[in-house]
């Protein structure tokens, strides 16, 4: 442990920030919010590992999204596992990490470039509001696109394609890409769109098939559900390494992972999504059924002194859903520290929103939940996020003050 203290202790102020370092190689792969720095998790991933003196390590991401701490981890040799209730998390991390057959790639790719090219009698898509998303033309250009994809025998070759298309419903849906939720265009800006779905789909599957994994690589699990069920019942091992990012509060208030993916979701053949069709009936149910998105009453957290202290500061029609967050996170946490191996470390990159105006403490509740949890505290320290979709101010709501978003992340570490 002290080794690794020394370690962290010997870089800068600002080194954490990784300023100027872009995502690049197979991290481009697909639309996912709120993304991990990958450079800074490979650096520190890296400092773990060496201290751990181990041959055969095994990591767990329990909140997995786009699968970046996944993809470093078979950089560094080390088998993993990642869950996530966002079934579009689940289908990139498994693109991202998957091992592909390179001529079978290149022959699915001329062979679904040249069915694009055909003139061929196809099924209109349709889902419930799709014409208020997407333009009546590139429903048609989406369409056929889709049913190329469905074409497509071999499993993980389709999969690859789903998250091509998701790419291509990011540029031309209705949708302004500039937040996380979903919002309409202006329609004069919906009108100046240009339909090219079909060519720049072809153009994105040639990109990112070049980005992907053709020689072998370490084991990764991917597994679709929520964490703390999955961690409780369905993993029998345990991890030397646990590394994650957990949402930094209800995805309603927080980053709408739900809403960022539905749009996608809602194309894709349900076959080849790990979740039940029932949880893409709405716009909104993957973001309900996330941490924090259902009701939950003050149970596992009541004892704990800094959430106390912060539930008095905020106004009494907030504290709801900041109880329903913590409630979920303390069992997460809790489910966490009982897969951590012995001596094994848990590592978490956090950040302190705001609620009513008032920063929430999420980095010092953590260190309180995993200190009653038996965990021991190794490292804590801070780095900027540079590169962010969120204003640093966000709208007030009705009679509200200006809010500040995060601008900055807490790494914790902690061992057992």
């Amino acid at each position: 442990m002290k080794d690794i203290i020394g370690e962290l202790n010997k870089y800068p102020e600002g080194y954490w920030d990784f300023k100027g370092k872009i995502k690049t190689g197979i991290h481009n792969i697909g639309k996912y919010p709120a993304t991990m720095v990958p450079d800074m998790q490979y650096e520190l991933l890296n400092i773990i590992v060496k201290q751990i003196k181990d041959n055969n390590i095994k990591l767990l991401d329990p909140f997995c999204g786009s699968g970046t701490t996944l993809v470093i981890a078979q950089d560094l040799g080390i088998d993993s596992t990642g869950i996530d209730i966002n079934p579009y998390a689940t289908l990139l991390s498994y693109v991202k990490t998957n091992v592909y057959n390179r001529e079978k790639m290149l022959s699915a790719i001329a062979k679904i470039e040249n069915n694009l090219n055909q003139e061929q009698n196809f099924k209109e898509h349709y889902f419930y509001n799709i014409e208020k998303w997407f333009r009546k033309d590139i429903i048609q250009s989406l369409s056929k696109i889709r049913q190329c994809i469905i074409a497509e025998e071999d499993v993980s070759i389709r999969k690859f394609l789903w998250i091509c298309l998701s790419e291509t419903i990011f540029k031309f849906s209705n949708d302004r890409t500039s937040t996380f939720k979903l919002h309409i265009l202006p329609e004069e800006k919906i009108n100046l769109i240009q339909d090219d779905c079909i060519g720049f789909f072809i153009g994105k599957v040639k990109e990112n098939a070049s980005l992907l994994n053709y020689e072998e690589k370490n084991r990764v699990k991917i597994i679709y559900g929520d964490c703390c069920e999955v961690m409780q019942h369905k993993l029998n091992e345990k991890f030397k390494i646990i590394c994650t990012s957990p949402p930094y509060g209800d995805n309603s208030t927080t980053v709408t992972y739900g809403q960022a993916s539905i749009l996608s979701l809602k194309w894709i053949d349900n076959k080849d999504l790990s979740c039940e069709p029932s949880v893409l009936e709405t716009y909104s149910t993957i973001d309900k059924i996330s941490i924090g998105g259902e009701k939950r009453e003050a149970c596992n957290t009541k004892d704990i002194q800094l959430l106390n202290e912060y539930l008095n500061e905020i106004s009494v029609d907030k504290r709801g859903k900041v109880i329903n967050f913590f409630e979920d996170y303390y069992i997460a946490l809790k489910s966490m520290e009982s897969c951590l191996a012995k001596d094994g470390y848990l590592i978490m990159t956090v950040g302190n929103r705001s609620v009513d105006a008032i920063m929430q403490p999420l980095d010092n509740i953590t260190i309180e939940i995993a200190d009653k949890l038996g965990l021991q505290m190794v490292s804590k320290f801070n780095r900027n996020i540079l590169y962010k979709k969120t204003p640093l101010t966000l709208s007030p709501a009705k009679n509200e003050k200006i809010v500040k978003s995060i601008s900055e992340e807490t790494i914790l570490i902690f061992t057992k």
